[in-house]
């Protein structure tokens, strides 16, 4: 991938991928992209609102996408309702080269019954194991290991040096980054006389359509039954997802998250980095989890919560707006209850003249 076409782009051509309304010239023409600040002649770039046409008014962009028609810039652009949306579509369009089928490496190793579907690109050094099922179109890069009874769906996309373990599924469209372990066994075991005894993980794991998953993430398959991912979750890097975890559909997990084994996330849930969740706790849709909280209680849906533990947003940061005040506080405390012994003791009796 390269931020450089290889042909000349008119804005009429973007206007006619993006829609929206055009202003200027459609014969402009773009090679690259590039951000507001360092855009040539030659770049197309995007505007999402006023805040940054206050530090700068001016701009050296061939083109632009915005959020509304920009009459302080005299540079073409395009208004668009979602100029970040706009330009991914641009940049996936024009920028983004589709590389040619290979077919199957023949230093390829296949077990018994895999099946293959067409135009698919698997690499040197890619290991499937029986009964392996690979969908149309399919791109495996060189390290990736696919156990036995999985099956990966149309269009998908691992890296060098995934792993899916064995009886895993992965759906169409699915993106899967450098070094992730999907399968891996759950962190299960049992404790007798000073011993832990392991559990064994006999579930797998279901990746459905339109995820994707970071460099380093690991999901353990589930003791029985599925860990579940649902579709159009994104998932950063180094997350850890434990066994029979269910993950609700187009959610957001930041780097580093880590979640207990059996709890289930609603969807459209968002969870900053380094944020700690418990097991067998529900989190509810639509709930926005800060970064390095720690949730140790399920949560209602539609709700912004911070803190370890976790508490409403509103409460956390009124707690934090107190902290730096503390020592104050505390030696105002001292003082006022000094003050108050001093009103509470008995009044000293007078001596008497001789």
């Amino acid at each position: 991938m390269a931020t450089k076409a290889t042909t000349q782009i008119s804005l009429k051509q973007i206007h006619g991928l993006v829609g929206g309304e055009l202003v200027g010239s459609a014969q402009v023409t773009v090679t690259s992209l590039a951000g507001f600040e360092t855009a040539g002649p030659n770049d197309l770039t995007f505007v999402t609102g006023d805040r940054i046409l206050k530090t700068s008014t001016t701009t050296k962009a061939g083109a632009l996408l915005a959020h509304r028609r920009l009459t302080e810039i005299a540079n073409p652009h395009i208004v668009v309702a979602n100029p970040a949306l706009a330009f991914a579509q641009v940049a996936r369009t024009f920028f983004c080269p589709v590389s040619p089928p290979r077919g199957v490496d023949a230093a390829v190793v296949r077990g018994a019954d895999t099946q293959i579907g067409p135009d698919v690109s698997i690499w040197p050094g890619v290991t499937l194991g029986d009964r392996v099922t690979i969908g149309a179109r399919v791109t495996l890069y060189p390290g990736v290991f696919i156990g036995n009874d999985t099956t990966i769906g149309d269009d998908s996309l691992l890296y060098p040096n995934v792993v899916v373990r064995e009886s895993c599924t992965i759906g169409a469209r699915v993106i899967v980054h450098s070094g992730t372990v999907i399968g891996s066994d759950g962190f299960g075991y049992v404790q007798d006389q000073g011993h832990h005894y392991k559990i064994p993980q006999l579930g797998g794991v279901t990746i459905e359509e339109d995820v994707e998953l970071g460099a380093n993430v690991t999901i353990d398959r589930a003791t029985l039954g599925q860990t579940v991912i649902k579709q159009g979750t994104k998932i950063d890097n180094l997350v850890q997802i434990a066994h029979n975890v269910t993950i609700g559909a187009h959610s957001i997990l930041v780097a580093q998250v880590g979640i207990a084994g059996s709890t289930l996330v609603g969807h459209h849930v968002m969870i900053g980095g380094q944020a700690g969740l418990a097991d067998h706790i529900v989190i509810g849709d639509q709930v926005m989890i800060a970064a390095r909280a720690g949730v140790n209680r399920s949560l209602e849906p539609n709700q912004i919560v911070s803190g370890a533990p976790v508490m409403p947003h509103e409460v956390w940061v009124k707690a934090q707006a107190v902290i730096p005040r503390l020592p104050e506080l505390r030696q105002a405390i001292r003082t006022l209850e000094e003050r108050v012994k001093q009103l509470e003791a008995p009044p000293k009796k007078r001596k008497g003249k001789g």
